[in-house]
């Protein structure tokens, strides 16, 4: 885990690492088949009337994103990569609507300039100046299930229609399938790089005092446990707070506890 100020850590994935890492676990299933079924994910979405689909996991501790898992193909990286930098995310309604509900929202993105009249905020003004400019002006946005409470996974569909009385239900179930074949190749491939990401090695300082922080003691009391000076003591907590990414001691002690091996 690399140290991030101002945004989360972006780990950019694409269909051929998801499908050679398929492969290399289940070596008997059929590769061509499964080329087929992610390389057809296009086509499936502009016969329904989509023309993007942006995956993306978040690695998440509270509501603070740590690192979000994005496939290259099926949306630009020109709406992405500025969406992440910019903490888009926090303020946009239809991630916030699918996180709150738990349901499939339908979006139209002149409902955000309709909410902005009277005063914008800047970030949302952003967002939605980005939607338009990449002929994202409708769509749908699904949560999908992921195998840790702390991994959020969503998918958001797009189209260059202004209205959304085509998405019917019929619409709905094939812009699903296509989220879930994605999906089905990108969990596993996901789980694997977060766990290998999570694989932080600590010397053996940093290691005690990541111990007894998780145990509760204050930076004082573990400076005295240690024998060591209260300096020292602040400074390797600094160096794991940017190790692990975070912002605090109570997120250090919370990820901390989290990675532990569990006994």
């Amino acid at each position: 885990m690399t140290p991030n100020d101002g945004f989360p850590a972006l780990e950019w994935f694409s269909q051929a690492d998801l499908l050679a890492y398929s492969q290399q676990h289940d070596p008997k299933a059929d590769a061509a088949s499964r080329a087929a079924d992610l390389a057809g994910c296009h086509d499936r979405l502009r016969q329904v009337g989509f023309s993007t689909l942006n995956y993306m996991a978040f690695e998440m501790i509270g509501r603070r994103v740590l690192r979000a898992y994005l496939m290259r193909e099926l949306t630009p990286a020109s709406f992405i990569q500025p969406y992440m930098e910019a903490l888009l995310y926090e303020v946009d309604p239809r991630f916030m609507a699918v996180r709150q509900s738990g349901f499939p929202v339908v979006w139209r993105a002149d409902r955000f300039e309709a909410e902005m009249a009277g005063g914008a905020d800047r970030q949302v003004a952003m967002l939605s100046a980005s939607l338009r400019a990449h002929g994202m002006n409708s769509g749908v946005i699904f949560g999908l299930s992921a195998p840790r409470r702390d991994l959020r996974v969503a998918v958001s569909l797009t189209s260059e229609a202004h209205d959304t009385d085509w998405i019917d239900d019929r619409v709905m179930g094939a812009a699903l399938a296509v989220s879930l074949t994605v999906h089905r190749f990108a969990q596993p491939y996901i789980e694997a790089r977060s766990r290998s990401a999570r694989d932080i090695r600590l010397v053996d300082e940093q290691l005690a005092v990541l111990d007894r922080l998780v145990k509760g003691l204050s930076d004082q009391e573990i400076a005295t446990a240690l024998q060591t000076s209260l300096h020292k003591v602040n400074y390797h907590i600094k160096i794991l707070q940017n190790t692990f990414n975070v912002e605090n001691r109570a997120q250090l002690a919370y990820m901390a506890a989290r990675l532990a091996p569990e006994e």
